[in-house]
């Protein structure tokens, strides 16, 4: 069975511009939720254990919206919101599922699994684009 998916993420998402010149598009809201939150979702009810998301280092707030520990912890601290702290256990888990690997040049999707190979433990993968 297939346990490992990767997530080319490092584009420059140009498509989307103005938008996109902000916030990147596997972030963007649909119904209230990141995009890539909709993928990672349908990924683990197929059986993925682990993704690999592949950014640039503009991107760095997509790794940021996964790994903001202390902004959760002090809003919860101080709000006491239960909707606020299932959120963040949500995102604990992720943390716990999600490796980063860089591709600051883009060299295209070929290159960006390439820079994951490292990171893969058997012979078959899942691939999935977060625009499509």
């Amino acid at each position: 069975m297939i346990k490992q998916a990767i997530i080319p993420l490092a584009g420059l998402g140009t498509r989307l511009l103005p938008l996109t010149s902000i916030i990147p598009k596997e972030l963007l809201p649909v119904k209230g939720k990141p995009n890539i939150e909709y993928i990672m979702e349908e990924c683990i009810q197929a059986g993925i254990k682990e993704f690999i998301f592949v950014i640039s280092k503009k991107k760095s707030s997509i790794k940021k919206y996964f790994y903001n520990d202390k902004f959760y912890k002090s809003i919860i601290s101080k709000k006491k919101d239960k909707r606020i702290k299932k959120e963040f256990l949500k995102l604990k888990k992720y943390q716990k599922m999600i490796k980063f690997v860089y591709q600051n040049k883009p060299k295209g999707t070929g290159d960006a699994v390439l820079k994951c190979q490292k990171y893969l433990k058997g012979n078959f993968f899942l691939m999935l684009l977060a625009d499509d």
